[in-house]
């Protein structure tokens, strides 16, 4: 993971922090590249008043990173959320997104922990009708979970059971699949294509007839231009992932694990996204072109993980994410 310089860390770090006290009225900070410099970060400016407020400091010629503060209400308790901001101006050149790609693991982690996250060049999204849609996503209260009942008899497929026989239901893709113009593959609407077996390994993670917990998938030879298919599925949980990350590829993960609380079970989804640090500037920004195509494949999901080292994929990290999502973390500090 490359580190940018961050310019006066402690005024970022202050501005932050005014973000996330109960006690100030600041609700939102964001931070951009100095110069246009991918490896110079500085503040850009904070303020109270909300989503757009800060949409009105956002450039289109630039890539910019901010944390807002919003609050939700479920059965009349308010509780306090927290959305990353990735900005991603439209008019940045192509070539020029590969270098801002290699320093957004480190710049986002300044701003964690947070609830859910946006990443876009439009500034639709970043309204607070949208905002509150993924926060009411991430917290389940517009996403289907199963009471305990129907949990249950899924405890064992999440990792957090530590249990399930490992590798009886893996399925490895052989390096010899192989998909041939638009032939086996899916369009999503847009430019990219699927393999149908991508397809139906999400939806077997989401069935509740099978013992499926993982699936991930990747581009066929490892080339960003070409489809995206199947690297393997099974019953093994976040171990089985991790075992298909390399440094040199990219890779899209949807994961089913189990939060508890107060002996209610709910199931939970998690996006992976996996870039490795070897992966070059031009494909960074190439992959970085695909997010609303892959979104539509494999989301909706309660959390979504960014990762370009294998440090960043950890179960305790994964499950902190989910808890804090569903509420089930007491608070943020």
């Amino acid at each position: 993971m490359t580190t940018p310089e961050f310019l006066d860390l402690s005024k970022i770090k202050g501005a932050i922090a005014d973000v996330r006290k109960d006690s100030s009225s600041t609700n939102w900070v964001l931070i951009g590249h100095s110069g246009s410099d991918p490896l110079k970060v500085a503040l850009i400016a904070s303020g109270s008043g909300g989503p757009s407020e800060l949409a009105s400091h956002v450039q289109d010629d630039q890539f910019m990173y901010g944390l807002i503060r919003l609050e939700e209400t479920i059965d009349m308790s308010t509780t306090v959320k927290f959305v990353y901001i990735h900005w991603l101006g439209e008019d940045v050149p192509f070539a020029k997104k590969g270098r801002f790609g290699v320093v957004h693991g480190s710049i986002r982690e300044q701003f964690q922990p947070f609830h859910g996250d946006v990443e876009t060049g439009n500034r639709d999204d970043l309204e607070e009708s949208n905002l509150m849609t993924i926060i009411q996503e991430s917290s389940g209260t517009k996403s289907k979970v199963l009471e305990k009942g129907q949990a249950e008899n899924r405890q064992e497929r999440s990792f957090t059971a530590g249990g399930g026989a490992a590798g009886r239901n893996s399925k490895p893709v052989g390096s010899g699949t192989r998909f041939i113009g638009v032939q086996g593959a899916a369009r999503t609407g847009g430019s990219m294509k699927f393999s149908d077996e991508v397809k139906s390994a999400i939806a077997g993670i989401r069935d509740d007839g099978t013992d499926a917990n993982w699936c991930a998938a990747g581009y066929e030879d490892g080339d960003v231009k070409k489809a995206v298919v199947l690297l393997g599925s099974g019953n093994e949980g976040l171990p089985a992932i991790k075992d298909l990350l390399k440094p040199d590829i990219a890779l899209y993960a949807l994961l089913r694990v189990t939060d508890v609380v107060d002996e209610i079970s709910t199931v939970k989804f998690v996006f992976i996204q996996w870039v490795g640090e070897e992966v070059k500037p031009m494909a960074k920004a190439k992959i970085s072109t695909h997010k609303a195509e892959i979104g539509n494949v494999f989301l909706p999901a309660h959390v979504s993980v960014f990762a370009t080292s294998s440090s960043d994929i950890t179960e305790r990290e994964i499950m902190g994410k989910v808890q804090s999502a569903s509420g089930s973390k007491s608070h943020v500090k």
